[in-house]
This record gives structure tokens, sequence and C-alpha cells, in this order.
């Protein structure tokens, strides 16, 4: 009966959870990809050799609007996901887990507040970005090991990668003007350093993506064990 109280409970907020990771992967993959095919439609350029926050540049963009406005709401998003699964995990370092999360929205949200015209407060909230990027992946790295971790293998997976990329990111960035220094390339070479900001880019999508999906695991084997108990008491 407790378990069941329990799942009751916290059933909207695991829809909740499934809903705004979901938007917040959707609305951000399309404001990115809408921004970023217009750019390499406009000067026929690889799209690798292209810094993915100059897409949020007025004065160049041609959809730097949508890009920017993506970026608010999907902050806003993962907020309100960051804020249900506060409730529903509510062991200490489960929540430390999820104050990242959510400090990582209001960044996302900052970022596309202050595009890169505003170049001093874009710098601070990128770097920002970046650091919250490194531990959220660093601590679900962690939970994965832990007794009774909510953490999935695809989620364990994409934490890794996550990881990875984010720590060569901030090993090219320069630390003295929180900038990276400008790639010396034509525009239909891959610029390495954009590269890396792409795949963590999409690889913190795709874990939006992978949460949704994980919660409405967990929603139907709850479902189901609780169906199960109900009947073994008849």
């Amino acid at each position: 009966m407790s378990q069941s109280i329990q799942f009751n409970k916290h059933y909207d907020l695991y829809l909740m959870i499934i809903f705004m990771s979901l938007a917040t992967a959707v609305i951000s993959a399309m404001g990115i990809g809408a921004a970023l095919i217009a750019e390499v439609s406009r000067l026929g350029i690889n799209p690798l050799s292209i810094r993915a926050d100059t897409l949020g540049d007025y004065m160049s963009s041609p959809l730097a609007i949508v890009y920017n406005m993506s970026l608010v709401i999907a902050g806003m998003c993962l907020m309100l996901a960051m804020l249900a699964r506060y409730f529903v995990f509510e062991d200490g370092y489960s929540r430390l887990i999820t104050v990242t999360g959510a400090a990582l929205g209001v960044l996302i949200v900052l970022i596309g507040i202050f595009p890169i015209n505003f170049l001093e407060q874009h710098r601070l909230f990128s770097t920002g970005y970046l650091i919250c990027t490194f531990l959220l992946h660093c601590f679900c790295f962690l939970e994965y090991f832990r007794k009774r971790s909510a953490l999935t293998s695809p989620l364990f997976a994409l934490n890794i990668i996550g990881l990875i990329f984010s720590i060569i990111l901030m090993s090219l960035l320069n630390w003295s003007t929180l900038d990276f220094d400008p790639c010396h390339h034509s525009g239909y070479e891959i610029c390495w350093m954009s590269l890396v900001m792409w795949i963590l880019t999409q690889t913190n999508i795709l874990w939006c993506m992978v949460l949704a999906v994980d919660m409405k695991k967990r929603i139907k084997y709850q479902q189901h064990h609780l169906s199960n108990l109900s009947l073994a008491g008849n």
C-alpha cells in the first residue's frame, strides 16, 4: 500500500520530467537546427566550421532570434524537469545532481538572453555552462555506481561522452579571456573546436531525450509491479 501511495504521489512529477525533458531536447534541436541550416544555406560552408554560439549573433545570423528564443524556452523546460526530479529523488546525492541540472537550465536561459553580441556576459555564462555540463556528467557518472541508482546504461554512456568532450572543450578554452581562440581554416574545412562543441551540444540534447524515455519506462515498470502486488493481495 505504501508503494502505491508513493507512486501515485509522484506520478504527475514523473510525467513532468518526461514532457519537460522531451521539450528541452526538441525545442533546442529545432531552434539550433533551423539557425544552422539558414547559416549554411546563406554562406555555403561546412556546418562543422561554424561555432554553435555564433548562430545567436543578431548582426550576422539570419535566424538568431529563433536560436536564442529556443535556448530560453529549452532552458526553462529543463529547469521545470529538474524541479520535478528534485521531489521524486529525495536523497542528498540525487538532489545534488538535480540542482546542478537546474543551474545548467538557468545558464542556457542566460545564454539565450545574452548571445554573443553581449560578449562579456556571453563569455561568462558560456563558461559557466561548460563547467556545469562537466559537473553534471561527472556527478551522473558517479551516480551509476551507487546502490539503487536510477541511472541506466544508455544515460551512463552519454555521460561518458559528455564528460570526455567537456574536458576536451575546457582544455581548448582560453581561460584568460573565457573564450576560444579562432580556428584558422577555410569555410569548407572542419574546425576541431567547433566539432567538439557540436558533439557536446548533441550529447546534452540526447541526454534529455534518454532521460525522458527512462522515466517513461520507470512509470510502466512501477505500474506493472503495483498491478502484480494488487493481484497477489486479492
